[in-house]
């Protein structure tokens, strides 16, 4: 008989790591409410045109990474590479800034998709929570987006590093890039084809090369800062002094940009030393051209992406995730399956995990499944208990038992 298997770079996520998912999420969803950031669901498809927006230099458009297919009708669709282009697009499609005191804040989490040799930490469907905050060009807000992400790795115990820089204004850009191709003069031609062609489209991105040898050339290349205008720098400052003032680290990163053409200014990353060669766990910054390159009017934006394979690769090289264990397991005999069913209904009412048996096997082997799930408690229901009303409590860990009255059961264990 054929064995099916699920396409390669395509995980299937199962407890215990779907549970550690979820644990990471609902810190990341207390966060977010907090700071007034309120869910979108994005779809998980778009038109292609508007991840082609994001620029010809971006890894997904240069490296082919995007999964792109024509439907029936014959149009050109995208399983999206990442978030914040669907965000962008909502906020112009929808009339968000004519309904919606400015800045707006978003928050979404799924499945992001790109076609990429699979390796540790890569995966073709892999999971980002992200966050976008439209309409305000103020430093305030890359400190607000950067404090957030500090309180969420502090909520999931989880040591990191900012890495903070500003990649200027498109006028710093246009600078920079002949400067930059005449320092690396004859080197050029020493540097990968993706390099090349960077070169040529968005000459910042040479420097997020992780072929050791292009490192090496354009180590020496002067940096983006040494080209800032007076507004970009001065906005540079405004961040760090935020971040001062609340007692945020970070270290300043000259070589950091983003894979992404869209970002402006201020570009940050949150990284996890001991993850080797790719580190980093967040990335994110400010976009403030992308609303107007997706047909809206002139709207400044920042926002940020988690990645979440590499966040649930640091969280479990610190600590192994938290198995699911029930609170109760409810044991019966003898046709009792209803109101055992009944018993497990009002427990799990009562914020109880219950799980019930599913036959009335016999009692030990009962007991030995409740002690294999590690369930804490078991509810024994035997025609002579009911018959007097009581149902019997077996303290798992010790193995001692009592007896309680069926009508007190849930406040007893509640």
């Amino acid at each position: 008989m054929a064995r099916f298997q699920g396409p390669r770079g395509v995980p299937d996520v199962l407890p215990p790591d779907s549970e550690l998912l979820s644990e990471v999420e609902a810190a990341a969803r207390t966060l977010f409410d907090r700071y007034g950031y309120r869910r979108i669901e994005l779809p998980v498809f778009e038109s292609t045109d508007v991840f082609e927006r994001i620029g010809s230099g971006s890894d997904i458009i240069v490296q082919k990474e995007m999964y792109t297919f024509t439907d029936p009708r014959g149009r050109s669709l995208t399983l999206r590479p990442e978030g914040t282009a669907g965000a962008a697009r909502a906020f112009v499609e929808r009339g968000v800034a004519g309904t919606t005191p400015l800045p707006v804040r978003f928050w979404y989490i799924g499945p992001m998709f790109r076609y990429e040799r699979p390796q540790k930490g890569r995966d073709r469907q892999f999971f980002q929570i992200g966050a976008e905050c439209i309409g305000s060009a103020s430093p305030m807000i890359d400190a607000e987006l950067i404090a957030l992400m500090t309180q969420f790795y502090e909520a999931i115990d989880l040591e990191t590093e900012l890495l903070l820089n500003s990649i200027g204004c498109v006028a710093d850009r246009e600078r920079y890039g002949p400067a930059l191709r005449k320092a690396l003069g004859e080197k050029t031609e020493d540097l990968c084809d993706n390099c090349q062609q960077r070169l040529a489209t968005n000459p910042l991105r040479v420097f997020d090369c992780k072929v050791p040898a292009d490192r090496k050339i354009v180590r020496d290349a002067p940096p983006i800062s040494e080209f800032l205008c007076d507004d970009c720098r001065t906005h540079l400052g405004e961040v760090q002094r935020v971040l001062e003032s609340l007692g945020i680290a970070w270290k300043d990163a000259p070589d950091l940009v983003r894979g992404l053409d869209y970002y402006t200014r201020t570009v940050f990353e949150f990284v996890v030393p001991e993850l080797g060669a790719r580190p980093a766990v967040c990335g994110g910054g400010r976009y403030d051209g992308l609303v107007e390159q997706l047909g809206g009017s002139p709207t400044p934006a920042a926002g940020f992406s988690v990645g979440m394979t590499s966040t649930l690769d640091a969280v479990r090289s610190k600590r192994d995730p938290t198995p699911w264990r029930p609170d109760i397991y409810v044991c019966w005999l003898d046709g009792l399956g209803e109101i055992a069913m009944a018993t497990a209904l009002d427990l799990r009412r009562a914020a109880r995990r219950v799980i019930v048996s599913d036959e009335s096997k016999p009692l030990r082997v009962q007991l030995k499944t409740a002690d294999r799930l590690g369930a804490a408690t078991a509810v024994i229901l035997g025609p002579d208990e009911v018959a007097r009303g009581v149902a019997t409590v077996r303290d798992m860990a010790s193995g001692e038992q009592r007896e309680v009255d069926l009508r007190g059961l849930v406040g007893e264990l509640a």
